[in-house]
């Protein structure tokens, strides 16, 4: 008798999940498509930091190559976002040294407010920013949008 009754009680429980167990089970869902697209992004913004920091120091060799070759030094500039098509990098493609020129992957055209080829504090989302006002120097600034291997958050500029 007793096996009876709990094969009926167990038959009438079991004909779906209960409003609690959809709620947890959507809950658990929600919340590791919600934690994944944290990590995507996270992930996404320090391969666009290696990508700066891997761009900078390619440019970099250019304009050694181009000083390499050059009688005059680093091309002159008032401060300007490289571009294939104008400026800086008009003038090193066109000497052959480089192929591609680099460009930011978010920002390639934004460029900062700058004071002397260094762009003024507190500024974000800028592109490669190049100046030379010296024929023996120059001044490459790009801004890195997260705390990663490739170096911290926020302005920096390399020089030569």
């Amino acid at each position: 008798m007793l096996k009876s009754s709990a094969l009926k009680i167990f038959k009438r429980n079991s004909k779906g999940f209960t409003l609690i167990e959809l709620l947890v089970v959507i809950s658990i869902i929600g919340f590791l498509a919600t934690s994944s697209i944290v990590v995507l992004n996270i992930v996404r913004m320090n391969a666009r930091d290696t990508t700066r920091v891997a761009n900078v120091a390619t440019f970099k060799r250019v304009l050694a190559m181009y000083l390499n070759d050059s009688q005059t030094g680093y091309p002159a500039s008032a401060g300007e976002c490289l571009r294939a098509n104008a400026g800086v990098g008009q003038i090193l493609m066109a000497a052959k040294v480089s192929v591609v020129t680099p460009v930011d992957p978010l920002w390639p055209t934004t460029a900062p407010a700058h004071t002397v080829g260094v762009p003024n504090p507190g500024q974000t989302n800028f592109c490669y920013f190049y100046f030379s006002n010296s024929t023996t120097q120059f001044k490459i600034s790009y801004f890195l949008e997260s705390n990663s291997k490739a170096g911290n958050a926020g302005i920096h500029t390399t020089t030569q």
